[in-house]
């Protein structure tokens, strides 16, 4: 190296490390907010699971779900809103149970899927065996918010096989 060459390596050096140590900071500060953001989708999830199907009171998903809110049911019926709210009396269940949660981001949409086991009945349906949901939820000024969910029940096969 001749020596008129080295403060632009020692300063090319230095614009390296400096940009790395910031791309780590970044790096490292989107994980703490993803991490926060799926311990909140998590919590959301199980909370809005319970409301509806144990408590069967429709405050946290009003205040949760989108207006344009949508499920697809487990009947292949899709309902809106204001008709899921007005199911919710139709059931009479002590637990539900969510296991296998998994979250999935993209930007400020994610998706939250796992299984759903409930001790309950729904009117006129009657006992549900264990379902796989999921919720797609959209992150605004802050906030994350509901706006579709999708239940499948699992058969029996699936079941047997160890993969629902």
């Amino acid at each position: 190296m001749k020596i008129g060459e080295w403060p632009f390596t020692l300063l090319l050096s230095a614009t390296v490390f400096a940009s790395t140590v910031s791309v780590m900071t970044f790096e490292e500060d989107g994980d703490a907010t993803r991490d926060t953001d799926r311990e909140t989708l998590l919590r959301l999830d199980a909370e809005l699971a319970h409301s509806q199907i144990v408590d069967r009171d429709p405050t946290f998903v009003s205040r949760v779900a989108l207006d344009n809110f949508r499920v697809l049911t487990p009947g292949g019926m899709f309902e809106n809103k204001d008709q899921v709210i007005a199911g919710l009396q139709a059931w009479d269940a002590r637990v539900v149970t969510l296991s296998g949660t998994e979250v999935l981001f993209h930007g400020d949409v994610a998706i939250v899927m796992g299984r759903m086991d409930i001790d309950g009945t729904l009117r006129p349906v009657g006992r549900w065996g264990p379902l796989k949901y999921m919720s797609t939820w959209v992150k605004e000024e802050g906030d994350w918010r509901l706006l579709s969910r999708s239940l499948t029940p699992c058969i029996d096969k699936l079941i047997e096989v160890g993969r629902c």
